[in-house]
């Protein structure tokens, strides 16, 4: 059976010294090795819709799914430069009523205020021919929203991305990676074709496409432990000791 990882990143920058979750900052210099050596090994970095439409047809091998949660601005000002040099690409999760503005659900939680892609930069992703996708229109957790709270979050924001970036959304990254049975459903009444979580594993086509498992890259680790986790079975045994 073919399995696909699908790889999480946040910030491709360095980590400022004060910073609370230096795990979630991957250096230029480190993301750049990544490329290089998934490249090397014969591996291609690829969208989340590429990926998943891959998966389902059984063409998903040598395959690696790069996506970006937030839309930090240095994803595209850092991140999409080297993809393109390397002749990958990604999936870019927007929170859509912070764009142009900077990560105002967790900035003094994390001691950052981060610039997030405007409108233009978004529209800059979009030309390096890359994928934007929703992560909700204001990045609460929704499982601690009433109901209908919860729908609006997460149907609003892939209609505002639509509307403003004239391109379909189907997309979905659940905020914070938390997520229930019933956020599922809502989810999928808000029409998506794919939602990922932070739970571990390799993605399989036998999967309910709104639950999907992602690798998420810790920048402390180094490229050894980068590699364990993309192109060994370390992640399908992982993913076993954490099934039901």
């Amino acid at each position: 059976m073919q399995a696909l990882p699908i790889l999480c990143y946040h910030n491709v920058a360095t980590a400022p010294e004060e910073a609370r979750f230096r795990l979630l900052y991957v250096s230029p210099d480190s993301f750049e090795r990544q490329l290089w050596t998934l490249r090397r090994l014969g591996l291609r970095g690829v969208s989340a819709g590429e990926g998943i439409v891959r998966l389902h047809n059984a063409s998903a091998r040598g395959c690696v799914v790069f996506t970006f949660d937030d839309g930090y601005a240095d994803t595209l000002t850092t991140a999409a430069p080297l993809m393109r040099r390397y002749g990958f690409t990604a999936t870019c999760y927007v929170v859509s009523s912070t764009v142009g503005v900077y990560n105002r659900w967790d900035a003094e939680f994390v001691g950052e205020r981060k610039p997030l892609m405007s409108h233009q930069q978004l529209d800059e992703w979009l030309a390096a021919g890359m994928e934007v996708g929703s992560h909700s229109l204001s990045h609460q957790s929704l499982h601690e929203l009433p109901r209908e709270a919860a729908l609006y979050e997460i149907a609003e924001s892939r209609v505002a991305l639509r509307n403003m970036l004239g391109v379909p959304i189907e997309h979905f990254a659940y905020p914070f990676g938390r997520f229930t049975a019933e956020t599922v459903e809502l989810v999928r009444r808000a029409g998506y074709s794919s939602a990922v979580t932070v739970l571990p594993g390799m993605a399989r086509a036998s999967d309910d496409p709104l639950r999907l498992p992602r690798i998420v890259v810790n920048g402390e680790r180094g490229l050894w432990n980068f590699l364990l986790h993309v192109a060994t079975p370390y992640e399908r045994l992982r993913r076993r000791q954490h099934s039901p």
